[in-house]
C-alpha cells in the first residue's frame, strides 16, 4: 500500500529571505529604469548623469552601479526592456511590411519626448552603439519574416537578395525616425514618411499585384510624407490608413 502522501518542504529562512532581497532588487532595478527614461524624456541623454538618476529614482549612487551599472549600461538595460515590450506587439502584428511600420510607429509615438530625445541620443553618440544595434535587429527579424513570406509567395523578384533589402528597409524607417524626433515631421507625417519609403522601394523590387499594392501605397502616402511641423501647431495623430502586403 501507498504511504501518506508527502508534505511540501517548507521554504527555509535562508531561502525565504534570499527571496525578498531578490524581489526588492528588481524593484529597485525597474525603478532606476524608469527614472532614466523620465530624465531622459525630461532633460535629453545629456542630461543623464549619475546624481540626477539617484535623484529621480530615490536610490544611492552606488545601488545603481552595483544594480545596473554606468550610464551607459543604465541605457542599454531601459532600451533592452523597452525593446522586449516592442516585440511582443510586433510579434502580435501580421506578417506584412506595412503592419510591421505601423507598430513601429505606434510604439515609438507612445511616449513622444522620451523616444525623441532616445533616437537623437542614439544617432549622435558613440557610446550608445549596443543600444542602437539592438533596436535594429528587433524591426529587422520582423522585415526579414516578411520578406520572406513574399518569397514564399513569388512576389519577389528573383535577383532579390533580401538582407540587402532589409538593410534598405530599416535605413528608411531609421531615416524617419530622426526627421520625426528632430521635428522636421509631425506625427502622421512620421507614418507616412515611413510607409511611403518602404511602398517605394518595395514597389521596384515585387511583382504583379504585391508590386500594384505597393505602387498605391506610396501614392496615398506620398503627399503625407512632407508633412512638416509648423511652429506652435498641435502635433495631430498618426494616420497609418492602407495596407499593402
Amino acid at each position: 500500500p501507498n504511504g501518506p502522501p508527502e508534505m511540501p518542504t517548507p521554504a527555509s529562512p535562508q531561502t525565504a529571505s534570499r527571496a525578498t532581497v531578490d524581489r526588492q532588487m528588481a524593484q529597485r532595478r525597474e525603478q532606476i529604469l524608469e527614472a532614466a527614461r523620465s530624465v531622459i524624456e525630461r532633460d535629453g541623454y545629456a542630461g543623464l548623469s549619475m546624481r540626477s538618476l539617484a535623484t529621480r529614482s530615490g536610490v544611492t549612487v552606488p545601488t545603481i552601479y552595483n544594480l545596473v551599472g554606468n550610464k551607459e549600461a543604465v541605457l542599454l538595460a531601459a532600451v533592452e526592456e523597452q525593446t522586449a515590450v516592442f516585440l511582443t506587439s510586433l510579434e502580435r502584428a501580421p506578417r506584412e511590411l506595412s503592419a510591421v511600420i505601423e507598430a513601429t510607429v505606434r510604439h515609438l509615438t507612445r511616449r513622444p519626448r522620451y523616444y525623441r530625445a532616445l533616437i537623437v541620443a542614439l544617432s549622435q553618440s558613440g557610446n550608445t552603439d549596443d543600444a542602437r544595434r539592438l533596436v535594429s535587429r528587433a524591426v529587422e527579424r520582423q522585415i526579414l519574416s516578411c520578406l520572406a513570406r513574399l518569397h514564399e509567395q513569388n512576389s519577389l523578384e528573383a535577383w532579390v537578395e533580401t538582407h540587402t533589402l532589409t538593410e534598405r528597409l530599416q535605413a528608411g524607417l531609421d531615416a524617419a525616425a530622426l526627421e520625426w524626433a528632430r521635428g522636421a515631421l509631425t506625427t502622421a507625417g512620421f507614418g507616412a514618411a515611413a510607409l511611403y519609403s518602404m511602398a517605394l522601394c518595395m514597389a521596384g523590387v515585387s511583382r504583379g499585384e504585391t508590386a500594384e499594392r505597393f505602387r498605391e501605397l506610396a501614392r496615398r502616402h506620398q503627399e503625407g510624407a512632407v508633412r512638416r511641423k509648423k511652429n506652435g501647431s498641435r502635433d495631430a495623430s498618426v494616420d497609418l490608413e492602407g495596407r499593402a502586403a
